[in-house]
């Protein structure tokens, strides 16, 4: 019994030391995993109160977004009820559409286009946009609305083709009304056509879907119908066209400019000339002036010297040099040169 019990002992001792480090490696093993637990923890906090914050930015915008699309609901249904219910309000559209589009192709007022205000008979444009060569493109805004808004709102398809046909006889009514105003005569310029301008491609389709023949029987009536598209590719043709003849009047004023300025080389070449001709002869009498220095003047001069009449005299007589360089003349321009 004794010697189990110290059998039992040692085996107790060595099974606790194995126990400690079997302890101690499986606490080295965990440690990693506790701190990675840990960091991961702190970092679910974290991102936790960055959700949060998030959030709560999110949830603003989301209020702002909602409170902007209810006001501009608002805004469109108001502007949808004045454009239904009141004609000026859909000529106001219609006119300021037309004026953003005339400054959108660069044109000037009053100078390349004119804003005009309609007459007792109304035989007057909204504007009139002035062409090279004393042309004019009357325009006139329509804006045909308001039975087009209303088939917008109804749910049945039949009631809602009826509406676009109401709209389409609008829009064909206003043809006839600038085909009675008879805005060809009435501007200043040739015109060979009304432009008859509506601030929506939509307006134009709807109509033109149900009436296919509204923009041919337009033109033959001397309207054309055009959408906000068309008419600043209109405007920018116009545009490009005032260019083009600017362009042409100052290549004529270039020409004019060189003819005359051909003119007056030749002039002053003449003058030139001349002044080369004068020169040569002017070289010629002083060469003979100096020949006759040599052979008159100087002998005398030196008798005189040898007489002593140079004493107290500060100045002596100075033999000029012959002049034996040739003129330098210009280089002549031969149109066969070239």
């Amino acid at each position: 019994m004794q010697l189990a019990e110290e059998r039992l002992g040692k085996v107790s001792t060595s099974a606790e030391k194995d126990h400690e480090a079997r302890k101690k490696e499986m606490i080295d093993l965990i440690k990693p995993m506790t701190e990675s637990l840990s960091n991961l923890d702190k970092m679910s906090q974290d991102l936790e109160k960055e959700r949060a914050a998030a959030y709560q930015g999110m949830k603003r915008h989301m209020q702002l977004l909602e409170e902007n699309t209810n006001r501009l609901g608002k805004e469109a249904n108001a502007l949808s009820t004045a454009l239904r219910k009141s004609s000026s309000v859909r000529g106001d559209w219609g006119e300021i559409a037309l004026r953003n589009l005339l400054e959108m192709a660069g044109m000037t007022k009053n100078t390349d286009f004119f804003e005009q205000k309609g007459d007792e008979q109304g035989k007057r444009p909204d504007f009139v946009v002035n062409l090279p060569g004393n042309g004019a493109i009357p325009i006139d805004a329509k804006t045909t609305a308001k039975h087009y808004l209303e088939s917008l709102d109804e749910d049945d398809p039949d009631a809602r083709t009826a509406k676009i046909a109401l709209h389409a006889k609008s829009m064909r009514g206003r043809v006839t009304e600038l085909t009675r105003k008879d805005y060809l005569s009435g501007v200043s310029g040739r015109a060979e056509f009304v432009v008859m301008f509506v601030p929506s491609e939509a307006l134009i389709s709807s109509a033109f879907e149900i009436d296919p023949s509204l923009h041919s029987d337009a033109m033959d009536r001397g309207v054309i119908i055009s959408g906000p598209a068309s008419m600043i590719a209109l405007l920018k043709t116009a545009a490009l066209y005032w260019q083009q003849v600017r362009f042409a009047e100052e290549a004529a004023q270039v020409v004019g400019v060189s003819q005359e300025f051909y003119k007056r080389m030749a002039t002053w070449s003449q003058h030139f000339s001349e002044v080369g001709k004068r020169l040569e002869k002017a070289t010629e009498f002083y060469n003979k002036a100096v020949g006759s220095w040599d052979r008159n003047v100087l002998p005398q001069g030196k008798k005189l010297e040898e007489l002593d009449i140079n004493v107290n005299q500060t100045k002596t007589l100075i033999e000029p040099k012959t002049i034996t360089d040739d003129i330098r003349l210009p280089i002549v321009f031969d149109s066969e040169d070239e």
